[in-house]
This record gives C-alpha cells, sequence and structure tokens, in this order.
C-alpha cells in the first residue's frame, strides 16, 4: 500500500495529520519529520494527541482484512 501523510489545517491554525499505509510506530517517526519540515517554514506543532487507528479502520484504507495480510515479525534480533 503507498504511504500518505493527509495535513489538515483549520481556521484556528490546528493542524491535523492523517498517516495511511504506515505500520506500527512508523507513523511516529514520519510525524517527527513533518514537524521538522513545518519547523523549517517557521511552523512550530506541538502535538496534543495522538490516537490509535481501529483495525476496521486499518482494513478500510487498505482493502484488506487482518487475515488476509502477512503476519510481521515481533522479534528484533
Amino acid at each position: 500500500m503507498t504511504r500518505k501523510v493527509r495535513v489538515k489545517v483549520g481556521i484556528d491554525g490546528a493542524v491535523e495529520a492523517d498517516f495511511v499505509g504506515f505500520s506500527g510506530s512508523d507513523c511516529l517517526e514520519e510525524a517527527e519529520k513533518l514537524a521538522e519540515n513545518l519547523a523549517r517554514f517557521g511552523l512550530l506543532v506541538d502535538p496534543t494527541s495522538v490516537r490509535k487507528k481501529t483495525q476496521a479502520e486499518l482494513e478500510a484504507e487498505s482493502g484488506t482484512t487482518q487475515e488476509e495480510r502477512d503476519p510481521v515479525p515481533a522479534q528484533r534480533k
């Protein structure tokens, strides 16, 4: 699946980012990169909340169910 970052900026300056196609904590790393890039333009972003997507949201984004995806190893070497 293609990775995408959808960003909405509200009239009040609130920023909402939706990370699509990222697994695990990869979205948090990408959020840090996004904040760094915005800071280069003088836009300081301070995360106030992070919400983990539900299994249904993940399946809707990818078009597959949990059973259809390849398992991801949980052990680090």
